[in-house]
């Protein structure tokens, strides 16, 4: 009776011990093109993608990504991917619940892109007045070279005048003098 429950005990805890190994090998297929965008969640203490498909965590130099329910490991974005159990998940990770991950990484991605929205819209802005200043420094470059082109011209016309000036007196100079003669 004794050997019979040791048995059954050693068989049992086989069964038991030799889970871990089988789930450790189960891979997950997953294509992911490009390298995600993550944000980090500093009050977590690790980074979440955004703009994926997948609810990937990037932690101590290794993603994790939970697909149905299922927690996978690996030292690269594109896999290969390995099953971790949830209690072998980083305690970092581990203590919070997937929704409130993803709570989070939607709360801080909307700070983010509310900041990118606000610096675009002062760049916009930025932009627009150095685009209002060159049109007003061409504008007033243009005034300028009017001016100097308006003072040029009443500088002719007043030698023009004054040569005009200077021909009818010298006319009138040899007028006279023929007059004398």
């Amino acid at each position: 009776m004794m050997k019979k429950t040791i048995w059954i005990a050693v068989g049992i805890a086989g069964m038991l011990l030799g889970n871990p190994a089988g789930d450790a090998k189960a891979e997950l297929n997953v294509r992911i093109g490009s390298r995600p965008e993550f944000v980090e969640l500093r009050d977590l203490g690790f980074s979440v993608a955004v703009g994926s498909p997948y609810d990937i965590v990037y932690y101590g130099n290794l993603y994790y990504l939970n697909q149905n329910g299922l927690w996978y490991r690996s030292s690269d974005y594109r896999g290969p991917w390995m099953n971790v159990r949830e209690n072998q998940l980083p305690p970092t990770i581990r203590r919070h619940r997937l929704d409130d991950i993803r709570r989070f990484r939607d709360t801080e991605y909307r700070g983010i892109e509310s900041r990118r929205t606000l610096e675009q819209r002062r760049s916009d802005e930025n932009n627009k007045r150095n685009l209002d200043q060159q049109r007003s420094d061409e504008n007033n470059k243009r005034n300028l070279d009017q001016q100097r082109s308006d003072e040029n011209n009443k500088r002719k016309l007043d030698q023009q005048r004054s040569d005009e000036n200077n021909k009818r007196k010298l006319d009138q100079q040899r007028s006279d003098e023929n007059r004398d003669r």
